[in-house]
């Protein structure tokens, strides 16, 4: 092959890479400025990932509002946490997503978020049980609480994915919730599910001592049915670009 069109695919699959990056970074955000609208995350509290490839991922800087985020803010890291691409500080929970995403090969998003009624159940330290249809079907199960863990440690990160083990979502004692997906879409989808249900939960212990759940054979019936059978095959969770 000559010189010059070695070069020329080499230019092709740059551009290809550079396309593929923009994209990526243009879905975090405006998944980051939707997550900011509906009171997931409040101020500078919170943060979002996403996986590049096997090596490598893209996340938030440290401090940022949510609502102010550029493509241009976020930074590429490897999995050991090591920075490739940026010029800010990233995310404290850098740690939690990387050995997330080592841990768990089926996660390509991470989303972590402070959203109020979630927060509620995360201070008192109580499992929030599927009681919907929507949340059993998406999620799959209870959203369990870990340990009271500090923020940004390798301990917290530790802590979180053996909680999280296989599932979607958990609650971080005193801190708020995770939520997990194939993509950044699935992962918001979950987090707001999450959220959602943590509200309805709240209310429902107002109104009465008594609540029914749905149990564990249902939730798992209703989770195969979305998985296999729900919608239409091949069509993805997608948000508008």
């Amino acid at each position: 092959m000559s010189m010059k069109i070695s070069l020329y695919y080499r230019a092709r699959e740059l551009s290809f890479v550079s396309n593929a990056e923009n994209i990526l970074r243009k879905k975090l955000v405006y998944v980051a400025r939707k997550a900011y609208e509906h009171r997931l995350m409040i101020g500078t509290w919170g943060n979002l990932s996403v996986r590049m490839n096997k090596n490598k991922i893209l996340i938030t800087p440290s401090g940022f509002e949510k609502d102010l985020l550029k493509p241009s803010d976020l930074l590429i890291a490897d999995l050991d946490g090591q920075i490739i691409k940026g010029k800010w500080r990233p995310s404290i929970e850098m740690p939690m997503h990387t050995y997330i995403y080592r841990r768990r090969e089926d996660v390509n998003a991470i989303i972590h978020t402070h959203s109020h009624y979630a927060m509620i159940f995360a201070v008192k330290g109580e499992v929030i049980p599927p009681l919907t249809i929507e949340f059993a079907s998406v999620v799959g199960h209870s959203i369990p609480v870990t340990r009271y863990v500090r923020a940004g440690t390798m301990e917290a990160a530790e802590e979180v994915v053996n909680v999280l083990d296989k599932g979607k979502a958990i609650l971080i004692k005193n801190h708020g919730v995770v939520a997990v997906g194939e993509s950044i879409e699935e992962a918001y989808h979950v987090a707001l599910l999450v959220e959602e249900e943590a509200r309805i939960y709240f209310f429902l212990k107002l109104l009465s001592e008594s609540i029914e759940k749905l149990d564990d054979k249902e939730v798992g019936m209703l989770h195969e049915f979305y998985i296999h059978s729900y919608g239409q095959k091949g069509k993805k969770i997608l948000l508008k670009s």
